[in-house]
């Protein structure tokens, strides 16, 4: 994501081996100076309950209407992966509700994949792209070669290549970013680091700021550098609580769940002293960190799990799982293709709405299947583009 023409993510979700190093502006981003354990837990218990009443708004009812005659791909990182079938297939579905040819190209959570699929969607005549968790830097020389052609190019869960943490270069080569607010236009990295906040309050509250934390994280994704950042600084500022190890993972680790299970398993060993453990996105959670703690019965972890998609959902209800923190990747990958209708209007994208709502079993947790925002997103888009 772009930090200057600011509108996006994230969900998230998001970039190296730096995944436990600390963001200039993380500590202003948790608003958390406490040295104290006791002060760090007040304030911990505060924040959880604003974040328990969620922080979706209306999408923006601005008239829109969907230019006509456009043809997009949509290239996801890995369809296999849930954190990027859902905003993909979502973008696909808006697409279609605009009245748009639309193409799904599936990296296979293969990042060497990106450039040639890039450049398969400019050989193939598309007039936009959307890019769900595919940094600019993954494919930077293709992404310049669309910009050149005048390609409109969106990004889901990703950072563009002037950003610090995702090339730190002169330029960017994204048209625009999803339009988060007034917070993530303001500054799109503090944002993304306020997810991993509200993941980091919830610990400290629940564990009366007494948690030792294992981190497992995916050094792949920018996104994710940011919201481990945010959680991270406030675990750090709690004056109680401790991050006792950072575990990396990777997309080749998720595609063999046996040895990413027994990398997890390992790390917990390591760490008996540990009390709770933190997801990077959902798939981690379902394939390697709930496996890994089932199969080491005599230790007992708390986790905090991420994206909040349904198979989350059935652990907390199973009680395998603290909490969540849910972002509607869905009304993120339609508001990937409003931001695209906006671009091809010549007009700037408005305000999404999307936010987060931070779940446990005893807060905002449906009683089966997915969460639903109360915010009804597609029939506010189909409206905004004379389409529904």
């Amino acid at each position: 994501m772009q930090r200057r023409v600011l509108t996006v993510v994230l969900i998230a979700t998001v970039v190296t081996g730096a995944a436990c190093s600390s963001s200039s502006k993380s500590s202003s981003s948790s608003g958390a100076t406490t040295t104290t354990a006791a002060g760090g837990l007040d304030a911990a218990v505060a924040a959880v309950a604003q974040a328990e009443q969620g922080t979706n708004r209306p999408v923006d009812a601005t008239p829109r209407p969907a230019v006509k005659g456009k043809h997009i791909v949509v290239i996801s990182s890995g369809q296999a992966s849930i954190s990027s079938q859902v905003p993909s297939d979502a973008a696909v579905a808006a697409a279609k509700a605009a009245g748009w040819q639309v193409d799904l190209y599936d990296a296979k959570l293969n990042p060497a994949a990106y450039p040639t699929l890039v450049r398969q969607a400019v050989a193939a005549g598309a007039d936009g792209i959307v890019l769900d968790a595919i940094d600019c830097q993954t494919a930077q020389q293709p992404l310049a070669e669309a910009k050149a052609k005048g390609i409109v190019v969106v990004p889901i869960y990703a950072f563009d290549c002037n950003d610090a943490h995702a090339g730190n270069g002169p330029v960017g080569y994204y048209s625009s970013q999803i339009n988060f607010g007034a917070k993530a236009n303001a500054d799109i990295d503090a944002f993304a680091e306020s997810f991993g906040v509200d993941q980091a309050n919830y610990i400290i509250a629940d564990s009366k700021n007494t948690a030792k934390i294992i981190d497992i994280q995916d050094p792949e994704f920018t996104v994710l550098y940011y919201t481990l950042t945010g959680f991270d600084n406030t675990i750090k500022a709690s004056g109680g609580s401790q991050v006792v190890s950072t575990l990396n993972i990777t997309s080749s680790d998720i595609l063999a769940p046996a040895k990413l299970v027994s990398k997890i398993q390992a790390e917990v060993l390591r760490h008996p002293e540990a009390t709770w453990i933190k997801s990077p996105y959902t798939y981690a959670t379902l394939l390697g960190i709930v496996p890994a703690l089932a199969a080491t019965p005599n230790i007992h972890l708390k986790v905090m799990g991420s994206e909040g998609f349904q198979p989350e959902l059935d652990l907390v209800r199973a009680g395998k799982v603290a909490a969540v923190n849910i972002i509607s990747s869905e009304w993120v990958g339609w508001a990937a293709v409003d931001t695209m209708n906006s671009l091809f209007r010549k007009e700037t994208p408005v305000d999404s709405g999307i936010g987060w709502t931070l779940t446990d079993a005893t807060h905002n947790l449906p009683a089966s299947g997915p969460f639903n925002p109360p915010i009804d997103f597609k029939a506010a888009y189909k409206k905004a583009w004379g389409v529904g």
